[in-house]
């Protein structure tokens, strides 16, 4: 059982999570007085159907609509992946282009493509310079980093009164609005479709999401290819931690957690890591005089283990710190003043030369964060060979790129 030991190790290692899901190894809330396995139950009589909610699975998703007065909501337990894609498979069958802003998750990608949809990469300035009606416009908001699209309600305004539709991929923002201290949950911008990892910041369970739709009438279309992506065997347990995530956020105080947080970054700073504040207070991008990859290491050398690690920096996603909460904080702060370089440790890297010139065969993406670096169709230049070297050279898993050199390797050989 290695996948049982392996995770065993690591719970008796101690090691200290600043990264998801958001219960930090339950340590936030208390997420395991409330999810037991004698609760791992099917559709049983009195447990209704997720996928046709009448009775208490309705209940839930009413509860959820009440996070922002004006949207229907649905529970899912196939993540934000399954939101994403529903929501492109539904409102491809009335738009005829999706404008995708900035940089997107894969799962973005992964829905234009397999709708076969007509679709185009811009800026939020380009956003007013193209033809926007009958289209659907696609956001992140925040970002992996937790960078926020700024004046986003605004950006909703002229699509909607343009008679173009909107997706928000808010899949790291369901915290957000949890008090007057964060910043503006994306519910607030009234998109059309606004889908949320509750797993990400909330203490829930991986793959909890929830889907939020202004109009019914698209909330249903939606809902008709969710029914066909999600699971038919729905985990109670994910439907139940997002449940239990809700009310967490709806009575959450955050005075224990901006004390501390101060308190961290503070800390940080007094032993050579260099902190970068983003729009949301949730997150923080770290440095050294090292570099960010030799930073995760030293981290992870003393059992902080990190949410991800690129050329901008170290990720960490912050726990939601409570009154009451068992979270390692003064284990945290020893840490990291025990923090000492990591050791050189270049990693083996695979012959791409083959690569450069090519056109891309499967998307190439650098996971975490899933935001591709290359995208089927495009030609692979020579500055993507040199980063994908780059991510190599540092450890980071690429996606896609073993499908692109065994095909060319062998197109080379015949």
């Amino acid at each position: 059982m290695s996948l049982i030991n392996k995770l065993k190790g690591l719970h008796s290692e101690g090691i200290i999570s600043m990264h998801v899901p958001g219960h930090k190894n339950n340590t936030i809330g208390k997420l395991a007085d409330i999810i037991k396995p004698v609760y791992d139950l099917t559709e049983i009589p009195g447990l209704d159907d997720l996928h046709d909610p009448a009775e208490i699975l309705k209940e839930l998703n009413d509860k959820m609509s009440l996070k922002r007065e004006g949207y229907y909501a649905q529970a899912m337990v196939n993540g934000t992946t399954n939101g994403i894609i529903s929501s492109i498979y539904a409102l491809n069958e009335t738009v005829s282009h999706f404008y995708i802003v900035g940089e997107a998750h894969k799962s973005v990608y992964h829905g234009v493509s397999l709708v076969n949809a007509s679709y185009s990469i811009i800026s939020i300035e380009e956003l007013y310079k193209v033809k926007v009606k009958n289209t659907c416009v696609i956001f992140t908001s925040p970002s992996y980093t937790g960078t926020l699209v700024k004046n986003i309600g605004e950006h909703i305004n002229f699509i909607r009164n343009n008679k173009a539709f909107s997706i928000i991929d808010a899949a790291h923002g369901a915290h957000l609005s949890i008090t007057e201290n964060f910043k503006e949950s994306l519910l607030t911008s009234e998109a059309d479709a606004v889908i949320e990892s509750y797993h990400k910041m909330l203490p829930a369970l991986t793959m909890a999401s929830v889907l939020f739709t202004k109009d019914l009438d698209l909330h249903q279309r939606i809902m008709h290819y969710i029914n066909q992506f999600e699971t038919s065997s729905p985990s109670y347990l994910v439907l139940a931690s997002i449940e239990y995530a809700q009310e967490f956020y709806n009575n959450y105080d955050d005075t224990v957690f901006f004390r501390k947080r101060t308190v961290l970054i503070n800390h940080l700073k007094e032993h050579g890591v260099k902190v970068v504040e983003p729009d949301d207070p949730g997150k923080l991008m770290l440095t050294s005089s090292k570099g960010p990859y030799n930073l995760e290491r030293s981290l992870r050398d003393e059992g902080i283990y990190s949410e991800m690690v690129t050329e901008e920096g170290v990720l960490w996603c912050l726990p939601l710190w409570h009154e009451d909460d068992s979270y390692p904080f003064k284990e945290l702060l020893d840490k990291i003043t025990k923090l000492t370089p990591a050791a050189d440790n270049t990693a083996e890297i695979k012959n791409i030369a083959v690569l450069e010139g090519k056109i891309c065969l499967e998307n190439i993406v650098p996971y975490p964060p899933g935001v591709p670096l290359v995208l089927k169709g495009n030609v692979i230049t020579s500055g993507d060979i040199k980063r994908i070297k780059h991510y190599q050279v540092n450890h980071v898993k690429i996606e896609g790129i073993d499908y692109n050199i065994n095909y060319y390797m062998n197109e080379a050989e015949l």
